[in-house]
């Protein structure tokens, strides 16, 4: 029986309307080092994401580093790393060499053959066989071809995905000295099936639901470890296909459910799967507030009361729907707070990170907005559909715009990555 602790996600470096989450990770990811043993882990996979930006800060870069560092003095035989949409290939593949070393296997890009991305290891009882997929890029499935419509691309993407994915299960059966060996396949992406917060806008095309199904993922895969859905769940009837979910959340909405890690007990190939998931601990309670004034002032007196001043203060993100203008709306809360749950330090019990308001009864005029979201509220491609809005066009020359866009978005990522 091999012990697999499946997990994507991290995001390390993650700023929350501006605010360092530099301690939520790092608690974080001692919890998950206490796990692997606690667990008697043989292998962790990392689906993805590791970092949240292509460049991430010296202090998130030393995170990952410390992680591994601690790991390999743990009883984890080896861990596989690959990269998500959010991570820069070059810099987790920059130390791979040296990593291999110490049976971590970082897979940064897809860009080498299948075969150099299949890993034979000797985990708990006996071998597992890992066929390391990591963020597909544009680059690593097709080139464009001149003419085609929005349609064409995106079909022709996602065959190049469900054949990339025929391709490293063809290498993994060939690598596989012993049949009894089960194979393990990572991935990160969209797959069909699967939901997640509907806040989570991703104007990259692996984000389109319909790119690939769980009965696409050849059958030789015993389990399918999967990243960038932020919600733990298997997709659809197949229970070995599955995203373990965010380590942290990344959103208040995100913060109003429980994260987890999944652990899987895998045998002989072809066997049954055995997956548990494993609650992650609350680093930092993320308080949301959607609602007229007087329900607004409960919530935070509630939140202030359970705030018992251990560990991280309570975020909180208020939007108060009102008709009226409310004055010194933060004075105000912010007074709510304090009475509910004086404190020796003269700081709110809890924080307010961002508060705005939304009108309770739509407004007469049916093309003004109800309410006024701040830049940062919003993604690029918010940004072009509500200028586009604005546009005398049809609704199709519309969603061909909006997908004209995300093209030249995800090219635009693509080319600062290079």
């Amino acid at each position: 029986m091999i012990r697999i602790l499946h997990t994507a996600d991290w995001h390390l470096g993650h700023r929350l309307y501006d605010r360092d989450r530099t301690p939520e990770h790092r608690g974080a990811l001692n919890w998950l080092l206490k796990t692997v043993e606690a667990e008697a882990v043989d292998l962790l996979i990392v689906a993805g994401d590791v970092f949240d930006v292509t460049n991430p800060s010296n202090q998130a870069k030393e995170l990952y580093y410390d992680f591994l560092a601690r790991l390999v003095r743990t009883g984890c035989a080896a861990a596989v790393i690959v990269g998500g949409n959010h991570d820069s290939p070059g810099l987790l593949d920059a130390p791979r060499g040296l990593l291999r070393q110490l049976r971590l296997h970082v897979v940064g890009a897809a860009g080498a053959p299948a075969g150099e991305r299949v890993f034979s290891l000797e985990c708990g009882t006996g071998q597992v066989v890992v066929a390391a997929v990591p963020y597909l890029r544009e680059r690593d499935l097709r080139t464009s071809q001149f003419g085609e419509s929005s349609t064409d691309r995106l079909d022709r993407l996602r065959e190049g995905i469900r054949q990339h994915f025929v391709d490293i299960a063809a290498a993994a059966e060939e690598q596989r000295a012993d049949p009894s060996a089960p194979i393990v396949a990572t991935g990160h992406l969209f797959a069909a099936g699967a939901t997640d917060s509907e806040e989570k806008n991703s104007y990259i095309y692996q984000a389109d639901e319909q790119n690939i199904a769980a009965a696409h993922f050849p059958s030789c895969f015993d389990y399918v470890a999967l990243g960038h859905v932020h919600r733990a769940q298997h997709v659809g009837t197949f229970d070995h296909v599955r995203y373990s979910g965010s380590l942290l959340p990344l959103t208040f909405v995100e913060g109003q459910a429980a994260r987890s890690v999944c652990l899987v007990e895998l045998g002989p190939a072809g066997s049954p799967v055995v997956t548990r998931k494993i609650g992650v601990p609350t680093q930092r309670t993320l308080v949301r507030l959607h609602a007229p004034l007087e329900e607004v002032k409960a919530g935070l007196q509630h939140a202030a009361a359970a705030a018992t001043g251990e560990g991280l203060r309570p975020w909180a993100e208020v939007r108060v729907r009102t008709d009226v203008a409310i004055p010194n709306l933060r004075e105000k809360l912010d007074r709510v707070i304090r009475e509910a749950q004086p404190t020796s330090d003269g700081r709110p019990a809890v924080e307010l990170l961002r508060i705005s308001t939304e009108r309770l009864t739509p407004r007469a005029d049916a093309g003004a907005p109800d309410d006024i979201r701040q830049l940062d509220e919003l993604l690029p491609t918010d940004v072009f559909g509500q200028l586009c809005a604005r546009q005398e066009v049809t609704a199709a020359a519309r969603a061909d715009l909006a997908a004209d866009f995300a093209d030249l978005y995800s090219w635009v990522q693509e080319q600062e990555e290079l």
